[in-house]
């Protein structure tokens, strides 16, 4: 016992994971931190004001938060393959590819930026700054994601860490000085100016340290094509996923009450905490089964680590959100009321089916396995057609989520086995 005790504690996989999984639970807590001095210093009417601003600048990451996956597969590709002069040229062209993208950006908010004021009934300075947060978030994917192929994953952590601490300090400096919604959002501005600064420097003295570029005799073209038609299926599969595990909220507001919506989105809540309690997982899964995949090793294994590892941690955190839902309700949201405690367990059920599947799909991804993604869009177009018919509770609507959330992973295990009798 002894001796698999210590083989655990000593695998890389599972070191990896725990060093992801510390950090991106250090970086849950200091943004979690941010919006709640944010509520404390602010007014009720500024607090909505900025939560307004952040959901326009979510809106916009979840458009090129593919982009980090997509540039994780491809550059854990060449690394694999020690194609380093690849690599760096690749990444060269990516980031002339976003100083355009970002230059139009900039232009949009500077010509857009008092009609957009106007439509939300805000100061446009509120809104321009929103521009340079989004404008700055564009490089994130891309630095982070050379970190990600390459395993650093200390450093990835680490960048992460620093990043949110860095925005949590300013951001509370600013607004106890009394900038109010303004500190707020220049908190969120160091943000990403925090990433690039550090990442940069890290990124130089790896390139400068750990790779031998040689480029006698070789071109200095490079085509992003592959790139390009792997980001389409990859922005289908998030946008689809997202939809799969958010869109009922939206429904609910459409067909409910302000109150039981309110009810709907504390359960909520708590249960998509068993969504994201295995994260790390698909971030370590996705280089890792890459890097195999391409040297011709056995991907699955890490597979079934990860969900042997998601299956307990979700299993334990959904057997309490059923035992105990008046505790996490209370202990997590302040807030208790029948109507979500009746509803906490089945949405820490439901998100659980949905984590695991996230972890399959950044495999299937790291495989460039990809027939799932027409029938993962399938699904998110049935659900939502299926709520928006037939919602009489707010039970019988998470009853159908279940039922979508475990449909989501038989596929998906499917897609798995085919792949492999194929390869057989």
């Amino acid at each position: 016992m002894k001796t698999k005790i210590k083989a655990f504690i000593k695998d890389e996989f599972i070191l990896h994971t725990a060093i992801v999984f510390l950090g991106t639970s250090l970086v849950g807590v200091f943004n979690l931190l941010y919006h709640l001095i944010s509520v404390r210093l602010l007014s009720p009417q500024d607090y909505g004001t900025f939560n307004a601003l952040v959901s326009i600048v979510m809106f916009a990451s979840m458009a090129i938060s593919p982009l980090g996956i997509t540039l994780t597969r491809f550059f854990t590709e060449y690394i694999a393959r020690g194609d380093f002069f690849k690599l760096a040229l690749v990444i060269k062209k990516i980031f002339k590819r976003l100083f355009l993208v970002s230059f139009l950006i900039f232009i949009f908010f500077a010509v857009f930026s008092p009609q957009i004021a106007k439509f939300l009934k805000i100061q446009s300075l509120y809104v321009f700054i929103c521009g340079w947060i989004i404008l700055l978030s564009l490089f994130s994917p891309p630095i982070t994601s050379i970190f990600q192929s390459f395993q650093k994953f200390t450093i990835y952590s680490t960048i992460g860490i620093i990043t949110t601490f860095g925005k949590l300090v300013t951001g509370a400096i600013l607004m106890s000085l009394g900038w109010g919604i303004l500190g707020c959002l220049l908190g969120y501005l160091t943000g990403p100016i925090f990433m690039i600064a550090i990442s940069l420097l890290l990124v130089m003295s790896l390139f400068h340290n750990d790779i031998n570029l040689t480029y006698q005799g070789k071109t200095s073209k490079v085509n992003l094509v592959p790139i390009y038609k792997y980001f389409l299926p990859v922005s289908i599969a998030m946008i689809s996923f997202t939809f799969l595990t958010s869109i009922d909220v939206i429904l609910v507001k459409h067909f409910f009450s302000d109150l039981d919506t309110g009810y709907y989105s504390i359960a909520q809540m708590v249960g998509k905490i068993a969504l994201f309690l295995p994260s790390a997982l698909a971030i370590v899964i996705l280089p890792k089964s890459t890097n195999a995949h391409v040297t011709n090793g056995v991907p699955i294994n890490f597979l079934k680590k990860s969900l042997v590892l998601a299956g307990l941690s979700c299993g334990i955190f959904t057997f309490i959100a059923f035992i105990f839902p008046e505790f996490l309700l209370k202990v997590l949201t302040g807030k208790f009321n029948p109507t979500s405690k009746s509803l906490a367990g089945l949405f820490a059920l439901a998100m659980s089916f949905y984590a695991l599947s996230w972890i399959i799909i950044n495999y299937l991804l790291a495989t460039h396995n990809l027939k799932f993604v027409f029938s993962l869009l399938i699904l998110t177009i049935l659900e939502t057609i299926t709520v928006y018919i037939y919602h009489p509770s707010l039970n019988i609507i998470l009853y159908i989520v279940l039922v979508f959330a475990v449909i989501s992973l038989i596929l998906l295990l499917v897609m798995v086995k085919t792949k492999r009798d194929i390869n057989s």
